[in-house]
């Protein structure tokens, strides 16, 4: 399915409130504040389909060169493969534009195997903690409290050793 992806508006507030309480079969019920100031937080992106339904979205930050994805949430799940692809690249085209070396994106270690073969398909993956470059491993670990693991992928071939 090819749908239609923009940047978050204030506007869409409701509508993720709903989509995040669908999605989560009523688990999770944000308020609107709590929407509205993740949104004030990150950079968050919306997927509507052809019929202008809100379908999924996804919400990073960039520090030190790397794209932390936050929130990723495609609904209803058997969308994933194609609606999920498309918020994920237009993160990481976000990151190219901002000139990150890697995407970093945050699972739980109990994820299902389907979430983890996406994931992969996608070019994420667990990088040995000696290979990685400082604000890479910072990154990595920002999560660990939760129990949250860390894939990467480099979406920039050289790393920066200097600042730009």
């Amino acid at each position: 399915m090819k749908v239609t992806i923009r940047r978050a508006r204030p506007a869409d507030v409701d509508e993720i409130c709903e989509l995040v309480r669908r999605a989560t079969r009523g688990r999770l019920v944000p308020s609107r504040d709590e929407v509205f100031d993740r949104m004030a937080e990150r950079g968050m992106l919306l997927a509507f389909s052809p019929a202008r339904q809100l379908v999924g979205l996804i919400s990073w930050r960039v520090e030190n060169l790397v794209a932390r994805i936050l929130d990723f949430l495609v609904h209803p799940l058997d969308l994933r493969p194609t609606v999920g692809r498309q918020l994920v690249e237009a993160v990481e085209e976000e990151a190219r534009r901002l000139e990150c070396e890697a995407c970093v994106l945050y699972v739980s270690p109990e994820m299902s195997s389907e979430a983890l073969a996406f994931y992969i398909g996608l070019g994420y993956t667990r990088w040995p903690e000696e290979s990685l470059s400082e604000p890479w491993r910072e990154a990595a670990h920002e999560f660990d409290a939760f129990g949250r693991v860390a894939l990467i992928k480099q979406i920039r071939a050289e790393r920066v050793t200097r600042p730009i």
